[in-house]
């Protein structure tokens, strides 16, 4: 599976669309080329992109909640009442919902900040921001990519 890397800055055009950078497009599944979920994040004022596929892996997750739980229904309810299929054009631009704009607090440039599995569409100062504090949030609690990798448990 290809992983949505890197960081990119796009104007929102006259009529509200984005482009979705190429190396982005080319990390969708195969099965849903043109189609990518908008969801508004649970952790900070940022949408989530996420594939048709990926939404299918998060179901299967919640779905393995007991189905009578509050936590169930809260996930289920705070995920998936707040997600907003959209379609591709053939120049790989999408419509960015006016309520997910305001949310997120963009005008008319968004950065797109990859991160693996999923990508994050935010306000361009705002991404400067937010990789700002998790670098700063790793050294801090001097988490290192080898004790991930190696499959160290977090302290």
């Amino acid at each position: 599976m290809n992983l949505f890397v890197s960081t990119f800055v796009n104007k929102i055009d006259k009529k509200g669309r984005v482009s979705l950078p190429s190396i982005f497009r080319s990390a969708l599944p195969n099965d849903y080329k043109n189609e990518i979920i908008l969801s508004k994040s649970l952790r900070n004022n940022v949408i989530d992109g996420l594939s048709v596929q990926r939404v299918h892996e998060i179901a299967k997750r919640i779905n393995n909640l007991d189905f009578f739980s509050e936590e169930h229904e809260d996930f289920s309810t705070s995920i998936f009442s707040e997600m907003i299929p959209t379609n591709l054009d053939r120049e790989g631009r999408f419509l960015l919902p006016e309520k997910f704009k305001n949310f997120a607090d963009i005008k008319d440039e968004v950065a797109f900040i990859g991160q693996g599995y999923y990508f994050q569409i935010v306000n361009p100062l705002v991404a400067i921001d937010l990789q700002k504090k998790s670098r700063t949030r790793l050294n801090l609690s001097k988490k290192t990519l080898g004790r991930i990798l190696a499959g160290a448990p977090n302290d």
